[in-house]
Order: structure tokens, then C-alpha cells, then sequence
């Protein structure tokens, strides 16, 4: 399974925490600490718990972010927040601009 979360197919796929961490690069208590900070959203099922799959891409970035700038939790936490918070504003800029007449 580890092989199918290098490239997974949709983001609605169901992943469980050991699968996350090994995709990603987190450690464990990173995990648990991005999850109470509200950065990952969790299913609680009987094995724990489990991740919509694209949370991978989300994790692999926090894990990006941690290494070039030696952030701990709650630095990769809002660092991902505003990162997601610009690209969203960036795509509605986008948007806009193709609205304009030329």
C-alpha cells in the first residue's frame, strides 16, 4: 500500500495514521500535534485514525517545511495555513483576471 500513496488517485481514499507517517515523513508526535491544532482532518475508526489521502500532499509539505526551516508544530501549522490561505488567493485572482476585458 505504501507504493500507492507515492502517487495516490484521488484525495477521497481513506489512509490510516502508520500509512500517513510513513508516506510523509512525520513523526508520530507531529502528527498528533497538527491533528489538535486542526491542520489534518481525522475519521476515528476501530484501528485509530485514518486520513482522507490528500492529506499526504499536505503532510509531505509540512514535512518540507520543517526541514528547510527548522519549524516545530506549530510553526509548520501556520506556515501551511497561509501557504494554503495564498494559493487559494492566488487562484481567485486568477479567476478575476480572466474576467476582465481586454
Amino acid at each position: 500500500m505504501a507504493d500507492d500513496l507515492l502517487n495516490p488517485v484521488d484525495g477521497e481514499t481513506l489512509v490510516e495514521s502508520a500509512e500517513l507517517l510513513a508516506a510523509s515523513g512525520l513523526a508520530h508526535e507531529e502528527l498528533v500535534e497538527l491533528v489538535e491544532f486542526g491542520v489534518f482532518e481525522t475519521n476515528q475508526g476501530d484501528a485509530g485514525w485514518s486520513f482522507h489521502s490528500r492529506v499526504i500532499h499536505q503532510a509531505r509539505r509540512v514535512v518540507k517545511l520543517r526541514d528547510a526551516f527548522g519549524l516545530n508544530p506549530p510553526g509548520m501549522a501556520l506556515a501551511l495555513t497561509y501557504l494554503e490561505k495564498i494559493e487559494a488567493l492566488e487562484q481567485r485572482l486568477r479567476e478575476l483576471e480572466c474576467l476582465l476585458p481586454r
